[in-house]
């Protein structure tokens, strides 16, 4: 008699268990920053939209080797330091909120006219929070850009072999 009560008991459990468990956890693969380690995939998605509307991203032409959105975040996770961290989360935590308060919709879900409207009045004022954040984003999304090789072959004439050996060269004598 208990150990059926202790049998009910745990297949009672497991299932309440396995029935919570698509509620709790979240199978989409997500990169996680050691530096922004609450960074959530939708925040991600985010700053990648808006890196995209800084910056349009052209693999045809400007091929690299990560996408734009790994390596901004790459870096602000590695370059920036604690005080400019702390602004970055303040400044993408006040964009989320100035939208979600002036449109009442996620800024995924405004037109790409609308994005780009308020990506270009916030960029600007480089003193508020979202300013330091959308410049932040700004200033690595441009470094992405001229990382890539065909940049810095055709535009900087960056050679990836410096000093090339050019064989039989006719060696000028003054007598």
């Amino acid at each position: 008699m208990i150990r059926r009560r202790k049998a009910l008991k745990n297949i009672g459990l497991i299932t309440g268990g396995v029935l919570t468990l698509p509620y709790n956890c979240s199978f989409e693969t997500q990169i996680s920053y050691s530096n922004f380690p609450l960074l959530k995939k939708k925040e991600q998605d985010l700053i990648a939209d808006i890196c995209n509307i800084i910056l349009p991203t052209d693999f045809n032409n400007f091929p690299t080797v990560e996408t734009r959105k790994h390596f901004v975040l790459t870096m602000i996770n590695d370059c920036l330091d604690n005080e400019n961290r702390i602004e970055f989360s303040a400044g993408l935590n006040s964009f989320q909120n100035e939208i979600l308060e002036v449109k009442k919709i996620h800024f995924q879900d405004l037109s790409l006219d609308e994005q780009n409207n308020i990506v270009a009045n916030f960029i600007d004022n480089e003193k508020s929070e979202i300013g330091v954040f959308l410049n932040y984003l700004k200033h690595y999304s441009l470094i992405h850009f001229e990382t890539s090789e065909n940049y810095m072959i055709n535009y900087l004439n960056f050679e990836f072999m410096p000093g090339h050996y050019n064989g039989r060269v006719k060696v000028k004598v003054n007598i």
